[in-house]
């Protein structure tokens, strides 16, 4: 195993781990509200896509953390304080400035999301709450990137660690063993803030990387031009999925069902590929901060293990359909819609999967308008080209196998992402050594 491959194996490993927590634990935390009583199903199905967008927020910051931090590192600089302490003052002031915004227009938004009458206030209450307790989170997120950032990616997994079972833990006693209800979500959330929080600048500072403090201009640049990115290329895609509901919607309830299923199961197929996309950005960001320019080896030795996974991972998932399918859906009829969605879409995962941990990396190392107008690309394609094809169609069948043409068709974003990097590898080999560093 070459150096390269060694070292985006070891940052992809615990990076998985962690990013595997971050999924499940929200599909948990969500299904336990469900259990707690009738209003709070109601809460439950509303607060959906308000956690998706907290989630979205969070990532803004943690890109631009572990980016800023990827640089210094490789320029030799360990000392985080300034990152931490300046990421933090800006969440703050941001965290209110939004939180405010969101308590402020909290009623207006239940009614826009269609809160029954009798859940509206209680939804109203239980959103603010929420968007002050998400403040909390700044600890373990960005000591978390700060760790990645310099290769501790097994440390940061131990603060997500900690704090995930602490939240579904608080959740679970507050919730049914206090009777709290919803109310015990947002106390959760702190606790998992504070107690991640504190684990995270332990383990920043044992790892010697808390020296120095101070303002850090550089994270007012990092945050729109990486941090951001993610975020938008997040958002777009969650419109995507949205925009597939609203297609599927005459096919019924079942289909909508089964395509739901497939969708949350594809967010854990598809993590192994996001996840290696970072792990090599991480690599890349250190070389330049090494005043190594060179960048194409490490994406080409990332789309290499992409490959390999993914060579197992796609036959899997379309050979064992009809298992996932019954072990999602205890219906079978929605069991059977979930199946039908792998068998069209799971053969093109190959090509999603370098799709996918292509473009994770270019953000974050420069590439973002490229990333950004593929990505913005492909989404406008693909609804417009399913939408098309959809028309008159008795079932899902035209728009999943657009869906699969449509990964295919993303291996020349992977071409174009390849031509990119190695074009700009050249043009910092023309420049002077103190010009190649961009923080």
């Amino acid at each position: 195993m070459t150096e390269l491959r060694r070292q985006i194996v070891r940052l992809t490993v615990p990076m998985m781990a962690a990013r595997l927590l971050a999924i499940l634990v929200p599909i948990l935390i969500i299904g336990m509200l469900g259990w707690m009583d009738g209003e709070a199903l109601q809460i439950r199905s509303l607060y959906m896509p308000m956690a998706f967008l907290f989630f979205a927020l969070q990532a803004i910051f943690d890109v631009a953390t572990q980016t800023i931090m990827a640089l210094r590192s490789g320029r030799g600089e360990h000392d985080a304080g300034p990152t931490l302490a300046s990421m933090a003052l800006v969440w703050l002031v941001g965290g209110l400035v939004f939180a405010g915004a969101l308590s402020a227009g909290a009623p207006a938004l239940a009614e826009v999301l269609g809160a029954p009458p009798e859940s509206a206030d209680h939804f109203a209450w239980f959103l603010r709450w929420m968007a002050f307790a998400n403040m909390t989170l700044a600890g373990p997120v960005l000591c978390a990137a700060a760790l990645r950032g310099t290769g501790r990616a097994g440390t940061a997994a131990l603060i997500v660690l900690v704090g995930s079972v602490l939240e579904v833990a608080g959740l679970a006693v507050l919730g049914f063993g206090a009777d709290m209800g919803t109310a015990a979500l947002p106390l959760a959330t702190v606790l998992n803030g504070l107690v991640g929080g504190a684990l995270g600048i332990v383990l920043v500072s044992r790892a010697g990387l808390l020296g120095g403090w101070g303002w850090q201009r550089e994270v007012l640049r990092y945050l729109p031009q990486t941090g951001l990115p993610v975020c938008m290329s997040s958002l777009v895609m969650f419109g995507m999925n949205l925009a597939f509901v609203r297609m599927l919607s005459p096919f019924g309830p079942t289909v909508i069902a089964g395509f739901a299923t497939a969708a949350t199961v594809q967010n854990l197929l598809v993590m192994p590929a996001l996840t290696l996309g970072s792990a090599s950005a991480i690599v890349m960001n250190q070389r330049l901060g090494a005043d190594r320019p060179q960048l194409a080896p490490v994406l080409r030795t990332a789309l290499r293990i992409t490959v390999a996974v993914y060579a197992v991972i796609t036959p899997v998932v379309w050979l064992s359909r009809g298992l996932i399918g019954s072990v999602t859906a205890e219906n079978g009829r929605i069991a059977e819609e979930t199946a039908r969605y792998f068998a069209i879409v799971a053969p093109s995962y190959l090509a999603l999967a370098l799709v996918l941990a292509v473009m994770m990396a270019l953000q974050q190392v420069g590439g973002v308008r490229m990333a950004l107008s593929a990505t913005v690309l492909y989404v406008v394609l693909t609804v417009a080209v399913g939408a098309w094809a959809s028309q008159g169609a008795d079932g899902p069948v035209p728009l999943y196998s657009v869906m699969s043409a449509m990964n295919v068709g993303g291996l020349l974003a992977v071409a174009g992402a390849l031509a990119f990097v190695r074009r700009q590898d050249r043009r910092r080999l023309d420049r002077p050594a103190a010009q190649r560093v961009r923080a």
